[in-house]
């Protein structure tokens, strides 16, 4: 018997992909699977995996937090919105293995704001 919020977050997937006009095909292809395993998601009979659901919202253009809408554990609280691109940064950010080069990323990005706010002045 699937578990409720798998039944939940497989309506969800239905229902943002519907809305986007993209097919169960069209978004197996996108992930690699095959149009069953997209139904099954839908279904609640297979749990999505954490990379997958995050495949997911990236390829509909949703926030991941819309999969969840209804479960109750969609409230994320202290939430920032970020563009795409501050997204990027981030992860690029993340992705620094040098505590120095981090400190230098920081430190230019607190002059460059620093600066783009006296410009403004």
């Amino acid at each position: 018997m699937p578990d409720p919020i798998d039944i939940i977050v497989g309506r969800n997937v239905r229902q943002l992909r519907a809305r986007r006009r993209v097919s169960q095909l069209e978004l197996g292809e996108a992930l690699g699977l095959t149009f069953q395993q997209i139904q099954k998601y839908e279904k609640g009979t297979n749990r999505v995996s954490a990379s997958k659901l995050h495949q997911i919202a990236v390829f509909l253009r949703v926030d991941i937090s819309e999969l969840f809408e209804g479960t109750g554990i969609s409230q994320f609280t202290n939430r920032i919105e970020l563009s795409p691109e501050a997204y990027e940064l981030a992860v690029s950010f993340d992705r620094l293995s040098s505590i120095a080069g981090k400190q230098a990323v920081k430190t230019i990005l607190n002059l460059m704001c620093g600066q783009a706010t006296e410009n403004a002045a």
